[in-house]
């Protein structure tokens, strides 16, 4: 899918926040959003990915303020309230509110036998918790309006299950479950929710060697950021009439 702006786009002038968005899915969605006319809020909690990610942003046609589109950018961990709410109250500074909630920021975390109690209540708190709070923070601007959209990314491992992953797949079951719940709670009142369920992506939390990464993609086991990014960017283009409830979307050749 090219990333050129279109003027006729539905995204165009679409005031979106993206947790998660310095590196991997949030950033190269957040970037094919912007080209494509968007007005994107981007947060992550690491200083330097963020400032390399509005680099990109604006490289890709976010020049802040210009025709096609706009790029801002705040640290903040979702995990904290306070955070939470300076990073709203910047989206509605720089945005004039939130059309569209990304809700995408993960950890994968460690196990239950190799994890301490802090370790678990950390990955709970960014993966489920900062879900929960950002999606009240955007439908607290929503539904005024009669009107928004709300995509979570998921994870196929909420229904893969693999033993070493059982705290992170806990935390994805959660909210493919918050998703389709959250969907009957305010569908009749003009907001959608949709969940998007990646398999293996090439992103920072597939802690793999980069030669095996490249092995797994050149096998089409392991997709690109940008293959969700796609997905991510056809959910949000459709017509209100349309509402795209979940999509899974994994590599070719991964056994799953």
């Amino acid at each position: 899918m090219s990333t050129t702006p279109s003027s006729t786009s539905p995204l165009a002038g679409k005031a979106v926040a993206i947790n998660g968005a310095t590196t991997g899915i949030g950033r190269a969605t957040a970037k094919m959003l912007v080209a494509d006319g968007a007005r994107v809020l981007i947060f992550g909690r690491d200083q330097k990915d963020l400032d390399e990610a509005l680099r990109e942003l604006v490289a890709a046609g976010g020049s802040r303020g210009g025709a096609r589109g706009e790029a801002f950018g705040i640290t903040g961990d979702v995990s904290k309230r306070e955070d939470v709410e300076r990073i709203f109250g910047e989206a509605d500074e720089k945005l004039g509110g939130v059309d569209i909630l990304i809700n995408n920021a993960a950890i994968g975390g460690e196990s239950l036998l190799d994890g301490t109690w802090e370790d678990w209540k950390y990955t709970l708190d960014v993966n489920v918790l900062g879900y929960f709070a950002c999606a009240r923070a955007a439908l607290d601007r929503m539904l005024p309006k009669g009107e928004g959209h709300i995509l979570m990314v998921g994870s196929m491992s909420a229904d893969l299950r693999e033993p070493s992953n059982d705290i992170y797949a806990a935390t994805k079951a959660a909210i493919q479950a918050f998703a389709e719940a959250l969907r009957k709670n305010v569908n009749q009142r003009g907001v959608r929710v949709s969940l998007v369920e990646p398999g293996a992506v090439d992103t920072p939390i597939q802690e793999k060697p980069r030669a095996e990464k490249d092995r797994k993609k050149r096998k089409m086991e392991m997709l690109e950021p940008e293959d969700i990014a796609r997905c991510i960017h056809y959910v949000l283009s459709q017509p209100k009439r349309c509402d795209v409830v979940a999509v899974q979307i994994r590599p070719l050749k991964q056994i799953i």
